[in-house]
């Protein structure tokens, strides 16, 4: 069942679509090719993914949310116990430590918060908080309102204003906390645990982050659907759940020299680019660069393994064989692979979002 030779090309996976309690999908489905575009319950296509989701009473698998390796009956989490020296390297103790989604919203989606690790140890007894990264990659306009994030407190917001709207459940008053952005495809935000935030409708997404789904979500109402005490509070008490909060407020000038982040171009060829978005100097969570190919590209990561997910084009991986890619694709390059080819076959640019371990 386990073969380590599996390990010696890239591993790709197959669709992971997860319940979530708010409705999405339909810009996922047309991305993917799906000619059926619908928007429901699935949301979310969870990639590489070694994570369960939290669903409670709508749990719809037991191991919902753990990626299969497609062709086989493998999930990837079994074979990372079985091969973590020879799938990760040397470094393995903490796992993937890394968990990436494709997320489409139809609805606003409520105003949360995730924790920190610190948080989460103390809280949750898990070693993992929830940072995470969104890369917008389209988006659409829902009962006329253009795309949009809440992000942030203002500055002016204290503990205790929030605290009287949420128990109030005054979303007005709620959604008044926080800073409201337009967001266009191509842009990459940073979300540090307890950051509070809401991904407006319209808005299809890559997410990385830290591989839990805790969340802190005090809106009682999700459209139709009414929250449990559990979903809405994860478990904790009141007055711990709202200390998760962030509540260093800044302007909107302030905090998109944060959290909205700029390319870096690390490499760049006659035929390819490669371009660091998310490094060292924002997190020692996860990395995201970006390769794009418009003719061949043999690349070399300075990682021990790194996830591939293709966000554009259509083209090849060569090494041991050929494997062909196409927008939609999630794979995983083991510490057995040091260098493969990356061939364009397609007239758009081949697009493939690579994401590895942050350095300690």
């Amino acid at each position: 069942m386990f073969d380590m030779n599996m390990l010696k090309k890239p591993l790709f996976f197959a669709s992971n679509r997860v319940w979530r309690c708010y409705l999405g999908g339909k810009l996922l489905d047309q991305f993917i090719g799906n000619d059926n575009a619908v928007d429901a319950n699935f949301p979310e296509d969870w990639l590489a993914s070694v994570t369960r989701a939290d669903n409670g009473e709508q749990q719809q698998l037991p191991d919902e949310g753990l990626s299969l390796i497609r062709g086989t009956k493998t999930l990837f989490a079994d074979l990372l116990k079985n091969f973590p020296t020879e799938a990760l390297g040397p470094d393995n103790a903490d796992g993937l430590g890394v968990l990436c989604k494709f997320l489409d919203s139809a609805i606003r989606l409520p105003i949360q918060c995730h924790p920190d690790r610190e948080f989460s140890r103390k809280h949750f007894n898990c070693e993992h908080g929830k940072t995470e990264s969104w890369l917008i990659l389209s988006t659409r306009e829902i009962n006329g309102e253009p795309p949009y994030i809440l992000l942030g407190f203002k500055p002016e917001v204290t503990p205790e204003q929030f605290r009287r709207a949420v128990m109030a459940q005054d979303i007005p008053a709620m959604m008044a906390c926080l800073h409201k952005f337009p967001v266009l495809p191509g842009e990459v935000y940073f979300i540090p645990g307890r950051i509070p935030h809401a991904i407006g409708p319209g808005l299809m997404l890559l997410e990385v982050q830290e591989p839990t789904d805790l969340v802190i979500q005090p809106e009682r109402q999700i459209e139709k659907i009414t929250l449990t005490e559990q979903q809405m509070w994860a478990g904790l008490e009141h007055d711990t759940a709202f200390s998760c909060f962030d509540y260093c407020g800044q302007t909107p000038e302030e905090l998109l020299v944060r959290l909205k982040l700029c390319p870096k171009l690390s490499l760049c060829g006659k035929s390819s680019r490669l371009e660091s978005l998310i490094g060292s100097v924002h997190t020692d969570c996860f990395t995201v660069d970006r390769l794009t190919v418009q003719g061949e590209h043999d690349l070399e990561l300075d990682a021990p393994w790194y996830l591939g997910i293709v966000t554009s084009g259509q083209g090849m991986v060569c090494g041991i064989d050929e494997q062909p890619l196409r927008r939609g694709d999630s794979f995983f390059v083991s510490h057995q692979i040091s260098s493969l080819s990356y061939k364009n076959t397609g007239t758009a640019s081949l697009e493939i979002h690579l994401i590895s371990r942050g350095k300690k």
